[in-house]
């Protein structure tokens, strides 16, 4: 299913209610029937499903079809008759006008005359050129369409730049599966600072939580290697580093010492120091190996990264000097320097000192042994070696385990529609009307280093995909608007769960408090995910007077009983915020379609209240 399914039927329903209140304005053409004749050439015209009296510019026949255009003037709609569209031959009606218009009688603007004829959208020659070139350039010209009649509707600025960002919300890729490519394009070029910090960014966002715990349990692993208080505790810890695949099962504590630094970034000075270390132990050369042992030390003391390992390393030459240790020095010796030392890069560094693949597949392992998802490797490892991925799950999972929860979900919710950028351009109206470090601070959004980035002429894979991620996010923020005295919000957020990224799609409406807010005691929540083990899920949640009725939607033919027993806390919890939970009900999909969202009737379940007011805007 196309994650952009779920939003053409959410917003399914706003388009009849924006029929409702389409503005007719100077210099556009509309089809009508004029339904009845008044005095004084007023008539009442039948435009799509709406009648209106308009002042006629000259006398016409009932019952007759014409084409309008629509004049400047006061009071009255003032209507002037282009042609009668009456008793022409099917298709005539769209070449007499692309002709009138003077416009190329091509199938493309044939099929976008015939479109807005039967959609009932009012045209206008500028429109008309704008949206064949569009839909020209389109993969779909049935899915530009759309984006077109949803434009129109809603009364959004006709330009190209929001036809693209509506494009992609309607018909796009999902959110995370964007950021997903942009970030292997990324992996592969060249960055500027803007671009890192993209890369960034993403990383962190499309991360699992499995993966984010599994790599702090790695980086944890490496520690108690490197720094193990007693031989016992890091040899354990070595060998689970070996376990999720870290180092081959066979591998030794030396080879995995020399593949951590032959692996290392080389222009980082420890690295590089280290690795000419290793090669004068092997070779045999003394003198060479304690000039480099030396500069060894004044790396460390010029980094001023541990005064207690550049004293060690200062004794351990002082002993290699004066021949208290022989030379070649015995590999435990060896090994302990080296761990010391890499003890102090992989805190800080250890995207330096790991290979980035290999750390990424030992964190998902990592993960899952975490989460008693490999039985079989757990079963394989010694009571020690279990015990101290005990203590390290017990010490992580406060933090990385799960951190949606009841919690903290409305801020971390908040933290990512904030980093995505959905509220930049108020923050920015926010900055220029008084100053805010709340307000600078939000600017460093995943939209605005899209934007910065793109001045930089990046490479073409690259641009493609960050020119997607910023319209899918201004997309999203053109929907976003108000409708009367209600506001409509609606955004799509990568949502990590334990072994997966999800794309949570939701839809806020109610009606706009003073302070331009939502009423928290009339609105109406929606959204959409897709779980790791309920698969599709659609929440309807409906407050009045602070009083709430959920509707949940989901193929499980256990769902009501596996939540049955979470029923009385949720209850409780909402009367601590002054809600009272009405009632739960569960429904079904029907069994035509291979999703939810194939159900007619979700049009029914995501209707938001709507504004109702004059037919038409004059």
């Amino acid at each position: 299913m196309k994650p952009s399914e779920i939003i053409q039927k959410i917003i399914r329903h706003d388009q009849s209610n924006a029929e409702k209140t389409a503005a007719l304005r100077p210099g556009q053409i509309v089809s009508g029937k004029v339904a009845k004749l008044f005095p004084n050439q007023t008539a009442e015209v039948q435009i799509g499903s709406h009648k209106v009296i308009a002042q006629l510019e000259t006398p016409l026949s009932a019952d007759n079809r014409y084409w309008f255009r629509v004049e400047t003037g006061e009071g009255l709609l003032r209507l002037r008759v282009m042609e009668s569209v009456n008793g022409q031959s099917k298709g005539a009606p769209a070449e007499s006008l692309l002709s009138q218009l003077g416009m190329k009688l091509s199938r493309e603007n044939k099929m976008l005359i015939q479109y807005f004829l039967k959609e009932q959208l009012p045209i206008t020659g500028e429109t008309l050129r704008m949206a064949s070139e569009w839909i020209y350039e389109s993969k779909s010209a049935a899915e530009g369409l759309r984006t077109v009649k949803e434009m129109i509707l809603r009364q959004l600025p006709f330009s190209k730049d929001v036809y693209s960002a509506l494009f992609s919300v309607l018909n796009g890729d999902s959110l995370s599966s964007i950021m997903g490519e942009l970030q292997d394009e990324l992996k592969r070029a060249d960055l500027s600072s803007n671009g890192q910090k993209i890369y960034s960014l993403l990383g962190n966002m499309t991360k699992t939580s499995r993966d984010k715990l599994g790599q702090q349990a790695v980086v944890r692993l490496f520690s108690e290697w490197l720094n193990a208080k007693d031989q016992a505790g890091s040899l354990s810890a070595f060998q689970l580093l070996k376990a999720v695949g870290m180092f081959p099962a066979e591998a030794d504590e030396g080879a995995a010492i020399k593949k951590l630094i032959g692996d290392g970034v080389q222009n980082i000075p420890i690295i590089q120091t280290l690795n000419d270390l290793l090669k004068t132990s092997e070779s045999g050369n003394r003198q060479q190996f304690i000039l480099n042992l030396a500069k060894l030390n004044g790396v460390i003391v010029q980094s001023s990264k541990s005064s207690g390992q550049a004293q060690a390393l200062q004794n351990l030459l002082n002993d290699f000097r004066n021949g208290s240790i022989s030379f070649p020095a015995e590999k435990n010796i060896l090994n302990t320097v080296f761990k010391s030392v890499l003890s102090l890069i992989i805190n800080d560094d250890i995207e330096h000192l790991l290979d980035g693949d290999k750390f990424r597949l030992a964190a998902v392992q990592a993960g899952k042994l975490l989460g008693g998802e490999k039985p079989f490797a757990a079963a394989a490892l010694s009571p020690q070696e279990i015990t101290m991925l005990e203590e390290i799950k017990n010490s992580l999972r406060p933090e990385s385990h799960f951190p949606y929860d009841q919690r903290n979900i409305h801020s971390e919710l908040k933290r990512i529609i904030t980093a995505l950028g959905f509220s930049h351009e108020h923050d920015v109206l926010k900055l220029l009307k008084q100053h805010d470090d709340g307000a600078v601070k939000n600017l460093d959004t995943l939209k605005q280093l899209l934007m910065g980035f793109l001045t930089e002429e990046p490479a073409h894979a690259a641009k493609d995909a960050a020119e997607r991620l910023l319209h899918k996010i201004t997309g999203f923020q053109a929907l976003s608007q108000e409708s009367g005295p209600l506001q409509h919000f609606i955004f799509q957020l990568p949502v990590s769960l334990w072994g997966k990224i999800s794309d949570m799609t939701m839809q806020w409406s109610g009606r706009r408090t003073e302070g331009g807010n939502i009423d928290p005691n009339h609105c109406r929540v929606i959204f959409y995910l897709d779980l790791e083990h309920l698969n599709e899920t659609i929440i309807d949640l409906q407050v009045q007077n602070r009083i709430i009725s959920i509707s949940v939607i989901n193929g499980h033919s256990e769902i009501k009983d596996l939540t049955a027993p979470f029923a009385a806390e949720l209850k409780a919890n909402l009367l601590k915020l002054n809600y009272k939970m009405s009632s739960v009900s569960f429904q079904k999909p029907e069994p035509e379609g291979d999703s939810l969202l194939a159900r007619e009737t979700m049009t029914s379940i995501v209707q938001a209240n709507q504004f109702s007011g004059v037919d038409i805007r004059i």
